[in-house]
């Protein structure tokens, strides 16, 4: 199994085996890669875009795809997936990164959510391709992800949202599709709290079922602005790491602003001796892991 860290600062963070940096953020905002990391890549969620071309929106019967629209959990605006110049703009962008940094590893790489987009475009499209509406948006995003896959020549992973049931109604994903292309898959499960560890290791479990290629997931530990009252405890974490860790997916992925949080995170989980010793009765091999994983942070924290 392997573990990463996934900031939004370049800086690598000690004791991990993988460094995944938000080259591209949701907000449009954009850093340089670096060398030594994977570039993570938000696509077609891009406030900037979308401000400097508000026509660019994804639209529905509820309407667009904007934060604020409470018929939808949107937190960023979303450029319509089949927007020609956007498209074409990102695939570039995706190849000059590629480049420079270990791969790519992409999010938002799809439609808004059900329903979207009913633009124009995307209707005449639509009624073009003579496909179901849903065969076409299928179409439209697996079409893309090959083009991707043409640009990238490193790592393609390609990360999803934490629904096994509906991705291909509600984004245009079929999983069997991406995994035409993509060397491995992210399955984006942030939380401010992980309370309830038997859902997250259910759905990592339906994933290590339904997913053909190699199944990370990625846990929220603290975000841009988070206070510490705001966040998971590190019990919390440590719980959800071993619980998803023994459903046999092949990594784990932690969420940071920087690496001075990840430092505090492991800190707090080394500090926990009595519970991680506790933990060790979750059983398996994977579990072990994750725990030796925490006693190896022992030498960083010192």
């Amino acid at each position: 199994m392997k573990f990463g860290a996934y900031m939004y600062e370049p800086e690598k963070a000690e004791g991990f085996d993988l460094h995944l940096l938000r080259v591209k953020i949701e907000t449009g905002a954009r850093i340089p890669p670096v060398a030594g990391m994977h570039s993570n890549i938000a696509i077609f969620a891009d406030n900037a875009a979308v401000h400097r071309h508000p026509d660019w929106i994804s639209q529905s019967p509820l309407g667009p795809a904007r934060m604020g629209n409470g018929r939808f959990n949107f937190y960023w605006d979303i450029v319509c997936a089949t927007q020609p110049d956007h498209r074409a703009e990102q695939l570039d962008y995706i190849e000059d990164v590629d480049r420079h940094s270990l791969g790519v590893w992409l999010n938002s790489q799809y439609f808004a959510d059900h329903g979207h987009c009913t633009c124009p475009r995307c209707n005449e499209l639509w009624r073009k391709s003579g496909l179901s509406w849903l065969e076409w948006r299928r179409k439209e995003v697996t079409e893309f992800i090959s083009q991707v896959r043409e640009r990238v020549k490193k790592e393609l992973v390609l990360s999803i949202q934490p629904d096994p049931v509906c991705s291909y109604e509600r984004y245009g994903v079929d999983f069997d599709d991406f995994a035409k292309y993509a060397d491995a898959f992210n399955v984006v499960m942030f939380s401010k709290s992980y309370a309830t560890p038997w859902y997250w290791e259910m759905l990592a479990r339906a994933f290590k079922k339904l997913l053909k290629k190699p199944v990370y997931v990625s846990l929220y530990v603290f975000g841009p602005g988070d206070s510490a009252k705001d966040v998971p405890s590190a019990s919390e974490l440590l719980t959800v790491s071993v619980r998803c860790a023994r459903t046999g997916i092949d990594g784990i992925l932690y969420l940071a602003s920087g690496a001075s949080q990840i430092r505090d995170f492991q800190k707090a989980a080394v500090d926990k001796v009595e519970f991680r010793a506790r933990l060790e009765s979750y059983g398996g091999k994977p579990v072990q892991e994750v725990l030796d994983l925490v006693t190896s942070w022992e030498k960083i924290v010192e």
